[in-house]
């Protein structure tokens, strides 16, 4: 259960991504006219540049307009906020924000400017609004930040751990009386009812769990709020009762060999953390021995441009990352079913798996570099790459075949399921890498895509499949012969799978 908990934890930061559009490449900012911050009948101003497209403002002017705690470590490039109790960190250049030791994703990244944190004005106002007491919007065509209070009385949650137990304090707008709070003991799972309470029920189930409690649940009815409480052990007492000075529901929940518990799963999920940590990545360069893959221009094959390219993106990373061990599914000219190339990632423990292909269609004016992602979701603008990516099947054994039908293809599919949105982030990194060093070329940025690839099948990591550029167009093969532009293409994996590195093992 930790180990899921761990995962659903991480899976948690990564769930707001999509196919990125090409604004969200550019680095630069231009500034913008001031936003309006109003706050009840308050009215400020903030300063405002113009980034991806958005609106974006300084966390530390925010938070001293709005009345807002903050601290800002200009060494490491971060923003802690906190606002009615929550609190909520920012990194530059880092998709991934910590709210409550909770990881949540953003589509677009924080960026350090002027010794400070800046942020698109509307991310800011969907994060807050939907974890804090806070309600908060932003009109991007009116340039107006509003910020109010939710009409609840039950705000927040804090979980500590006691010598003997843990003390639960539900945070109050209100006294309630005893005969409004109910509580109950089913199965794992206590439950506390507070007849008349009002509450944000996202906001409250996303409490950091600590000590007995293991996770946080809550629901919003027309009446009242149920608050539940996942126990990860035996208690041997509960009892409910309201502190006199601040009206905040108390609970106790007593327990033995608390501290000798906490230090198990603290070691626990250390461990885990650290197994997380990307320390093998697998190549796949695709196709190979009797499968050529895409035949392009002058019957140039596209499994001898992927091999060379594969080898010398292993060589960058060990040279970069020397901590990093890698992983080839093949290093020279040789058939490789699709199926045992993610069982050699599994197999060698793999925590990243990148397959690199080049791309060839009957319009030989198609052009561009594309990066892909697992997903059973339907994209038409995926379909042909699929359907050719997958036709290296008819090169296996018919025992081979097998493999990618029915029932095993299915329940492959679902046991990678939980790193897609982890796949999906290496895809935007990967994409985002290759357009910097590519652009110069005039290649085309066909964006992050995702399709049922069988050579992604059954991986158990975050995996993606790079299609460089077309063979069959004639300026972007003889582009993909030249060393010069392998280099390029070999830079940018290595750039994009350093970014994603990062940002994961800092964010954790």
């Amino acid at each position: 259960m930790l180990r899921r908990k761990f995962l659903d934890t991480v899976s948690g930061l990564l769930g707001g991504i999509i196919a990125l559009p090409p604004k969200m490449f550019a680095a630069s900012y231009s500034y913008s006219r001031q936003i309006t911050l109003t706050i009840g009948s308050a009215v400020k101003h903030l300063a405002a540049v113009e980034r991806y497209g958005k609106s974006c403002i300084s966390l530390v002017e925010f938070a001293q307009k709005a009345n807002y705690g903050f601290f800002t470590n200009t060494e490491k490039r971060k923003t802690v906020l906190y606002i009615a109790g929550e609190t909520i960190k920012f990194t530059a250049d880092n998709g991934f924000v910590v709210l409550n030791n909770q990881l949540l994703q953003v589509l677009y990244e924080p960026f350090w400017k002027e010794e400070e944190v800046w942020v698109p004005a509307d991310v800011l106002a969907e994060l807050l609004n939907s974890f804090s007491s806070q309600t908060m919007n932003f009109d991007q065509e009116k340039k107006i930040f509003t910020v109010g209070t939710k009409d609840i009385n039950i705000s927040n949650i804090r979980i500590s751990e006691k010598d003997n137990g843990t003390l639960i304090r539900i945070i109050t707008g209100k006294t309630f009386k005893e005969n409004e709070i109910q509580l109950k003991h089913v199965n794992d799972w206590l439950y506390v009812e507070i007849y008349k309470g009002k509450a944000d029920a996202k906001a409250l189930a996303s409490t950091k769990s600590s000590g007995v409690i293991k996770a946080v649940d809550a629901e919003s009815f027309e009446q009242s709020v149920t608050i539940a409480f996942r126990l990860g052990a035996k208690i041997d007492s509960k009892e409910v009762s309201i502190d006199s000075e601040t009206g905040d529901i108390l609970l106790s929940i007593r327990s033995q060999n608390i501290a000798q518990q906490n230090n198990s799963e603290k070691e626990e999920l250390e461990k885990q953390k650290k197994d997380w940590m990307v320390h093998t990545i697998v190549i796949d360069p695709g196709h190979g021995g009797r499968d050529p893959g895409a035949v392009g221009y002058k019957n140039l094959y596209e499994k001898n441009i992927v091999l060379p390219v594969a080898l010398k993106l292993g060589k960058e990373i060990h040279k970069k990352m020397p901590d990093v061990k890698i992983v080839y599914t093949r290093k020279k000219d040789e058939s490789v079913p699709l199926w045992k190339r993610t069982k050699i990632a599994n197999n060698n423990n793999g925590k990243l798996f990148i397959s690199i292909h080049c791309n060839s269609v009957s319009d030989r004016r198609a052009r561009g570099f594309e990066t892909f992602f697992l997903s059973a979701e339907k994209d038409a603008n995926a379909r042909d790459v699929v359907l050719k990516e997958n036709s290296a099947i008819q090169f296996e054994s018919k025992k081979d075949k097998k493999r990618y039908e029915g029932v095993n293809f299915v329940l492959a599919t679902m046991a990678q399921n939980a790193f897609i949105k982890q796949s999906r982030y290496l895809a935007s990194t990967i994409q985002k890498s290759l357009a910097k060093r590519l652009g110069p070329l005039e290649m085309k940025n066909r964006g992050v895509k995702q399709g049922n690839l069988y050579v992604l099948v059954g991986a158990t990591m975050p995996n993606i499949l790079v299609e460089m550029g077309f063979i069959s167009n004639k300026r972007e093969a003889l582009l993909l012969k030249q060393k010069s532009t392998q280099n390029r293409i070999v830079s940018a994996l290595t750039d994009g799978i350093a970014k994603y590195k990062k940002d994961i093992e800092s964010a954790l």
